[in-house]
């Protein structure tokens, strides 16, 4: 049994096989009093190697990456595997059922509640398990992610980068060989609560990744990173799948983006999409006045030259809502510095 406050499980992560289960948090609400909160779990485990542990629905409203575990679960057998796949597809358990980014336990947004808590809620609670029983556990965590219903992404793999430079080229090997079209650089200030910097700091290769959004399913996002995950596994010698991938194009979402962002209440005209290549000052987006019909509209112009890494799904806004994000593309000189 492992327990980590109100987690708990008696689930079998070592013995050799194929098997699913359980991790339940004790939550007592008008719900879940005479409940558990399930979180469900797989393994596979073939012959000596690695663990990787693949997770997704960190936040309950991106999909792709649900059916990219379900998908190699169903597929997988252990004589097919070198080393042990941990899969957690529903992480953040509620907020899958639920359709939504965030808990509606709590409120708890997964990927800024690590390393979690045990007496600060369910979300931090899950957080808290995972950080202590199951980041020690891997060699390599795959994290998926999506825009969810608020955005789209390019897909991408999403590179964290601290002060260990070992660390650091550990995981950018990981993106290179993910070979996503692109990959978002950001920098670990500590501040985050997020998975990736979790793992950071026990010094685990960690890859998180945007595959689509919008909320829905994207089959041509869930062929990329269904892709780029064999090849990862193949890389790192779980599996025996090899693929042709992309050279992936490095894009600073830190200090080397704007965004392009209304100052109106009104209906919004997106002129670009993801992947597109702008110049500052190029017209990004169009705000129309709903109420005051012929009035002359906002003109949203872009701040840098640049990629367009994201945009917006709801064309109604209001002031402080952007419509996308640009980015400054990094050269891969610079990231093997």
């Amino acid at each position: 049994m492992r327990t980590h406050g109100p987690v708990h499980t008696s689930f079998d992560f070592d013995t050799p096989g194929k098997r699913n289960g359980f991790i339940d948090l004790t939550h007592s609400d008008h719900r879940h009093a005479f409940s558990a909160v399930r979180v469900p779990v797989g393994v596979i485990q073939g012959g000596a190697g690695p663990t990787v542990m693949l997770t997704a629905g960190n936040h309950g409203d991106e999909y792709e990456g649900q059916v990219i575990l379900h998908q190699l679960m169903q597929q997988l057998s252990p004589d097919q595997v070198q080393g042990r796949l941990i899969f957690l597809p529903a992480l953040n358990t509620p907020a899958v059922l639920d359709r939504a980014r965030v808990s509606p336990l709590d409120g708890g947004n997964m990927n800024r509640s690590f390393p979690g808590a045990t007496n600060a809620g369910p979300t931090k609670a899950i957080a808290a398990f995972v950080d202590a029983h199951l980041i020690p556990m891997a060699d390599a965590i795959l994290d998926f992610h999506s825009g969810g219903t608020t955005a789209e992404y390019v897909d991408c793999g999403f590179l964290c980068v601290g002060p260990d430079a070992v660390q650091n080229a550990a995981n950018l090997e990981l993106a290179e060989v993910f070979g996503a079209p692109f990959t978002m650089v950001a920098t670990i200030d500590g501040t985050g609560g997020d998975f990736d910097t979790a793992a950071y700091n026990q010094n685990t290769r960690f890859l998180s990744c945007e595959l689509g959004g919008m909320g829905r399913f994207s089959q041509a996002s869930f062929q990329t990173g269904w892709a780029a995950t064999n090849r990862v596994l193949t890389h790192l010698g779980l599996i025996d799948n090899p693929s042709e991938g992309l050279t992936t194009r490095f894009i600073d979402v830190g200090a080397g983006c704007s965004f392009g962002t209304t100052g109106h209440h009104g209906l919004a005209q997106l002129h670009v999409s993801p992947g597109d290549e702008v110049r500052q000052g190029d017209h990004v987006g169009t705000v129309f006045d709903v109420h005051n019909f012929g009035a002359p509209p906002e003109r949203v112009l872009a701040g840098q030259n640049g990629v367009v890494a994201v945009c917006r799904r709801n064309p109604l806004v209001e002031p402080g809502d952007h419509l996308c994000m640009v980015t400054r593309e990094i050269p891969v000189s610079e990231m093997h510095k």
